[in-house]
């Protein structure tokens, strides 16, 4: 795949506002505008962005080990994260990344079925209620709870149903200051006592707190429950032979909390919101789930069976990847087709931008699960990157498509979701796509 050429674009004081008020906007504009390959030369840092497969494969895969996360954007996540998994790099990423990747073996996903269709039938009998009074429910507050629920016992064998929603107000709280601090020049410490600060600390304490205690129980019980947190309790240096401590722990758990349930929770959001601007879809949706199950729970050996089931999962990804925006910098000089690459560069990808690409997507705001029916799927490599790419692939993206397709095939068996008239949805690209004023639905019994 040939490599587009390289366009410079000088970048006004007036654009750096627009980028920080609507970035998504604005990367679509500019590559309609400009093409798949901008180089933005600013007085501080040379700054590319890339739309075209070829580059993001060159980046985050033939070339990758010259790219690394050593940017704001990571580099701010870390200050809630620390450095586990997400935002490590080099040989410190590649330990953690062997030390888990066993938690993510099929077999070990499947036996976590359970407890997902558990969970969502919980939440579906609290649902209930809500559909006889004619209530409306907020569906992004909804999923956030139940994919936090799920994490937490699937993961770290814990119980968080009584505490989902304070938690997930503190995760929001959280991801909110990451957004707030990438995007400010000049910002006050987190030790600083203004209002927002205190916020951050007050969430940070609390899941700290159940972070903190949940490792003290479990090395005070001795138990191996063969999940995460048990690996990592148990894990040794292959060369000091010495265990991890609590504060490394609390950064792997802390990271797979956060990003293992706040982008399952988006994008399953978007699903219900899609499917119910388009009832053609949902009822083809429903067609196969009445089909195939015919009103009894779906079981991991039925998902074979449902494949329109995930291709309207994997279409919303398209549409609505939770991670639009990917940052990697530039270590050291590089060539990518005829432009040549200095070093410290910041490249910015967004799967946002390149799954919206009308050269490889027909039609491509449509909405249309079909594209990923019948062994078709992206028309070309690193077209489609929900996930990432490379050697960096999200370690969880297995777990994500199982959780999402149970839930989606456990919801609209027993319930279609409808828009409230007059409510406003508008994205809003914080750490992921979320709707800003919250997503209300109102719930129709099946």
């Amino acid at each position: 795949m040939n490599v587009p050429p390289l366009v410079e674009v000088q970048l006004l004081p007036t654009r750096i506002r627009e980028i920080k008020r609507d970035p998504l906007n604005f990367m679509l504009c500019h590559q309609q505008r400009y093409g798949d390959f901008i180089h933005y030369p600013l007085r501080v840092a040379n700054v590319f962005q890339a739309t075209h497969p070829a580059i993001i494969q060159h980046v985050l895969q033939t070339n990758n080990r010259n790219y690394s996360k050593d940017t704001v954007q990571y580099n701010t996540l870390s200050r809630i994260t620390g450095r586990g998994l997400l935002t490590s790099d080099g040989r410190a990423w590649l330990q953690q990344r062997r030390l888990v990747q066993p938690a993510f073996h099929r077999t070990r996903l499947e036996g976590m079925a359970g407890v997902m269709l558990e969970a969502t039938q919980a939440m579906l009998r609290r649902w209930e209620a809500h559909a006889r009074a004619g209530e409306a429910i907020d569906v992004d507050e909804e999923m956030m709870q139940l994919t936090l629920e799920i994490v937490g016992q699937t993961l770290f064998s814990i119980d968080l149903r009584t505490a989902a929603h304070e938690l997930t107000q503190a995760v929001l709280t959280t991801l909110d200051y990451v957004v707030y601090r990438a995007g400010a020049f000049i910002a006050p410490p987190l030790n600083w006592p203004t209002r927002r600060n205190r916020g951050v600390r007050a969430a940070l304490r609390l899941l700290e707190r159940t972070i903190y205690t949940t490792i003290a129980d479990r090395r005070a019980s001795g138990a191996d429950t063969g999940d995460v947190l048990s690996m990592l309790l148990h894990a040794r240096d292959p060369e000091t032979g010495e265990s991890m401590s609590d504060a490394q722990i609390r950064d792997q758990v802390m990271t797979l909390l956060i990003a293992g349930h706040e982008t399952v929770a988006s994008a399953l959001t978007w699903s219900w919101r899609l499917l119910a601007v388009h009832p053609e879809t949902r009822a083809r949706l429903e067609a196969e789930l009445d089909a195939v199950l015919d009103g009894r729970l779906p079981t991991v050996a039925d998902l074979p069976a449902l494949p329109y089931t995930r291709a309207v999962f994997e279409e919303t990804l398209r549409l609505y990847p939770p991670a639009w925006l990917i940052t990697r910098r530039a270590e050291g000089a590089d060539q990518i087709g005829e432009a040549a690459i200095p070093a410290r560069a910041l490249f910015i990808l967004s799967p946002y931008v390149t799954q919206r690409h009308p050269d490889f997507w027909p039609n491509p705001l449509h909405f249309d699960p079909a594209r990923f029916l019948d062994g078709a799927g992206p028309p070309a490599r690193f077209a489609y990157i929900p996930f990432g790419g490379g050697p960096r692939l999200c370690i969880g993206d297995q777990f994500a498509l199982l959780e999402a397709r149970l839930i989606l095939a456990g919801v609209a068996q027993r319930f279609r979701l409808h828009s409230l008239p007059g409510h406003p949805v508008q994205v809003d690209a914080l750490v992921t796509l979320r709707p800003r004023h919250g997503l209300l639905m109102t719930l129709e019994t099946r």
